[in-house]
């Protein structure tokens, strides 16, 4: 019962119109234009041939007379076939989820208007702006699980053949304007190779090598052919694909007959375009436009990040009307006022790290580090070569310009998890740079903090630090004022927190598992909270070495001699030690360390005496 009604309806609604006649409009303000008698007869002409090529009755076979120019007409300019598949597609959008279509049908209203003029430009049919309402319902921020992405549902290899960007930083795939402009350019294509617009539609969802292999496997020259006697060959999704086509043209047209009553259409989308410069933050473009940081979003899908690229500049969509106010507030702003507060980072290539490292350590997607760094060979990385990271939304860092470039193993910038206290009376944010000799501990005790909030607020997931580091800390202003105290206990306890373990507790201070452990005569690496650990500082005194020369060595009696008479400084080794952690421990490279000790590997034993300066 339900399909005879369905029947009816269609056949009702397309007597009233005339099925195959066609349709030109402008924009909303616009209205609709009567086209000239000679072109509707050619169009018609044209889409008769195919609906006789596929085997398919013109379901209305009335035509308007030559001087019939109604504007309430429902007319069409894509081929309409009334079969079993396209009144199950009615069926699907008026009665299984009608409330989901609704929400399409409204939001077309920003689009179509849009879609249908660039459709134009390109000389296609109009109504191919319905193949969208079914992709994605006009949505810009869809993305399937075949990994297809805004309102056309491009992958990303199609996308980049039809002159879309996709990158880090921008997915034009989003943008409802320039993605248009590659559908009607990739439909162009398929219908020249194909000759009809439903062999097109479906090479545009399955792929024209599958439609191509299909006609001629199967000898075929029509879809229908391929879609009913050859269902294994094609998906489902396919074989579906043009008959939601068709049914979303004939309900959009008429939604009133079809149940759709009381549409609120969002308003057409209406927009000016401004040139901004590389890097320009999102929230200041958005004050200058007197917008919500979200509407300027809305208008700029494609950005992906919280500013413009990096690299050239931009154009970017602001509310219609907004363009004067804007520039002159823009052409006042000083370029670090403009630029994103939380831009990008610099850091160095060490020995041993890779790309895959190095995003591990900044909470980064590889693909993204490689997006960052264009340039950069996986493959081929050198030490001391500069990378770019992100340090993630929310996170304090240093405009790409004025980055500190650090090592990428030693500090890590920070992430979307970071905290970093408010701003309060009283207190200052000031960056440190590290000395030779510096622990995480020294200088938190230095200005009265702890040294927990001071590796949270640098990103550290340990304490460890090396000369030529800069660190944030949030200070007193009295602190901020005057020099850091820089005389250090001789011993200090240390009181165990939760979450702290042994091996970080050893790089805030400076000092390795092992002294720790031998300190606080320990046996294993278990720690409690509430635990109070001694923990040494080096203290020169004389002592004899074996041959009987007095040398310098730590209070300590960590290993370290340091020759009063000259600059030569010695270490002997301990049980553990290696020789990577010796060179991390006085910042000399692995590789000096050999040179310096006539080292041919990384071989050492407990007792041997190395220079370390």
């Amino acid at each position: 019962m339900r399909k005879k009604l369905i029947v009816s309806l269609v056949v009702a609604v397309l007597a009233l119109s005339g099925c195959a006649t066609t349709q030109q409009r402008g924009d909303h303000a616009s209205g609709k234009t009567c086209p000239p008698v000679n072109q509707q007869e050619q169009i018609k002409a044209g889409i008769a041939e195919e609906l006789e090529a596929l085997g398919e009755p013109e379901v209305v076979s009335k035509k308007p007379a030559p001087d019939e120019c109604d504007p309430n007409k429902v007319e069409y300019d894509i081929p309409i076939t009334i079969n079993a598949e396209v009144e199950q597609g009615i069926d699907l959008f008026q009665n299984k989820i009608p409330k989901r279509f609704r929400m399409w049908l409204e939001r077309s209203g920003r689009y179509i208007p849009m879609m249908r003029s660039v459709l134009r430009q390109y000389g296609l049919p109009e109504d191919l702006v319905y193949l969208a309402l079914i992709e994605s319902g006009f949505n810009c921020n869809a993305y399937s699980t075949a990994a297809a992405v805004g309102p056309w549902q491009f992958i990303a290899g199609t996308g980049k053949r039809f002159g879309l960007r996709i990158d880090y930083w921008v997915d034009e795939r989003r943008d409802p304007v320039k993605s248009t402009h590659a559908a009607a350019q990739y439909l162009g294509d398929l219908y020249a190779e194909f000759g009809s617009w439903y062999l097109a539609a479906a090479a545009y969802n399955a792929g024209e090598g599958k439609i191509r292999r299909a006609l001629k496997k199967y000898n075929a020259n029509n879809f229908w052919s391929i879609s009913r006697h050859h269902r294994d060959y094609l998906k489902d999704e396919t074989r579906q694909y043009v008959p939601r086509m068709i049914a979303a043209a004939i309900i959009a047209k008429s939604p009133e007959k079809f149940g759709f009553n009381d549409l609120k259409y969002w308003p057409p989308m209406q927009f000016d375009e401004v040139r901004v410069h590389p890097g320009t933050s999102l929230d200041v473009a958005a004050k200058l436009a007197g917008v919500k940081n979200s509407e300027l979003k809305a208008l700029n899908p494609e950005l992906r990040r919280w500013c413009t690229p990096p690299s050239g500049k931009y154009t970017l969509k602001i509310p219609f009307g907004a363009r004067a106010q804007f520039e002159q507030g823009y052409a006042k702003l000083a370029p670090k006022d403009r630029q994103a507060h939380t831009g990008v980072a610099a850091v160095r290539v060490r020995r041993g790290d890779t790309l895959g490292r190095i995003a591990k350590t900044h909470h980064m997607r590889l693909s993204d580090l490689v997006a960052l760094n264009p340039k950069v060979k996986p493959n081929s990385l050198r030490v001391g070569q500069k990378i770019i990271v992100s340090p993630g939304r929310g996170a304090v860092a240093y405009a790409e310009a004025d980055a500190p470039v650090v090592s990428s193993r030693r500090r890590a910038s920070l992430s979307a998890s970071s905290t970093v206290p408010p701003a309060r009376q009283g207190t200052r944010k000031i960056v440190y740079k590290v000395k030779p000799g510096d622990s995480l501990w020294d200088i938190a005790q230095g200005y009265n903090l702890d040294w927990h909030d001071v590796r949270r607020w640098n990103g550290q997931r340990s304490g460890n630090i090396q000369a030529g580091d800069r660190l944030v800390l949030y200070v007193p202003q009295s602190k901020a004022e005057a020099k850091r105290a820089t005389a250090k206990a001789q011993s200090r306890t240390y009181v165990v927190r939760r979450g702290d373990n042994l091996w970080e507790i050893a790089q805030a201070h400076g000092v390795s598992t092992a002294d720790i452990k031998r300190w606080n005569k320990m046996r294993g690496n278990r720690l409690e909270v509430g635990d109070r650990l001694t923990i040494h500082k080096s203290s020169p005194s004389k002592i004899a070495t074996g041959n009987g020369q007095l040398v310098v060595a730590s209070a300590d009696e960590s290993g370290v001699n340091d020759s009063s008479a000259g600059p030569e400084k010695t270490y002997r080794v301990r049980k553990g030690d290696t020789l990577s952690g010796i060179s991390r421990r006085f910042n000399v490279s692995a590789s000096k360390l050999r040179r310096l000790n006539s080292l041919r590997g990384d071989n050492i034993r407990v007792g041997d005496t190395l220079r370390v300066q």
